[in-house]
């Protein structure tokens, strides 16, 4: 007997959130931005683009960083060994998608990237089905980025970032544009403070 073709149809978003914020010098998702805190804002934005799942892959003040979440349409898994490097957050999430056709990976810290655009890279995975998606920001490349199933194994041996994987299947990509300004990632106490500019003059 011949074995059984698995379909999987889910379609999942993972948002890496498990680091230490040492350039902060404090947990930076914790810090508000508006009337919530960063990860909330984060977090609240990709339930609301209308993925089939969304798992926060946490570690560094995990529960703390959890009940910023509370209410929200998520699940959760702990990366113990967050201390590592990004690679093991890919590992984390790896492991928790058994039924995921394909994954989005975005970061908890860009606080401009809305809704409209995490529901674009996933319409664009519905309509056409790409093996990956990746974005630029003008001429930088930086995530979310999204990968079909096959490529799991190979996001669970990342060390870092996923620049590499993008670049060694750079031609079975399909490359969506956004808007420049919407790349900012929250690092220190200047990109912090910057952020609650933009954000109370409504750029």
């Amino acid at each position: 007997m011949g074995s059984a073709v698995v379909y999987y149809s889910m379609i999942s978003a993972v948002i890496l959130a498990a680091g230490a914020s040492t350039r902060m010098g404090a947990q930076k998702l914790l810090l508000p931005l508006g009337d919530e805190a960063l990860v909330r804002r984060t977090v609240r934005q990709i339930c609301n683009a209308g993925f089939d799942d969304v798992l926060v892959v946490l570690g560094y003040a995990h529960q703390k960083t959890l009940a910023a979440l509370e209410g929200l349409p998520i699940r959760h898994a702990i990366n113990a060994d967050y201390e590592s490097g990004m690679g093991s957050s890919f590992r984390t999430a790896v492991e928790q998608l058994p039924d995921s056709a394909a994954a989005m990976f975005a970061l908890a810290d860009q606080p401009f990237v809305t809704a409209n655009e995490y529901r674009t890279v996933l319409d664009t995975f519905r309509r056409n089905s790409p093996d990956i998606i990746s974005v630029r920001y003008g001429e930088v490349m930086a995530p979310p980025h999204l990968f079909q199933r096959e490529f799991f194994p190979e996001l669970a041996q990342l060390q870092h970032g996923a620049r590499s994987l993008l670049e060694r299947y750079r031609d079975r990509a399909t490359v969506l544009h956004f808007q420049a300004d919407l790349l900012m990632d929250i690092d220190t106490p200047e990109d912090y403070e910057l952020a609650r500019s933009r954000l109370s003059s409504g750029r």
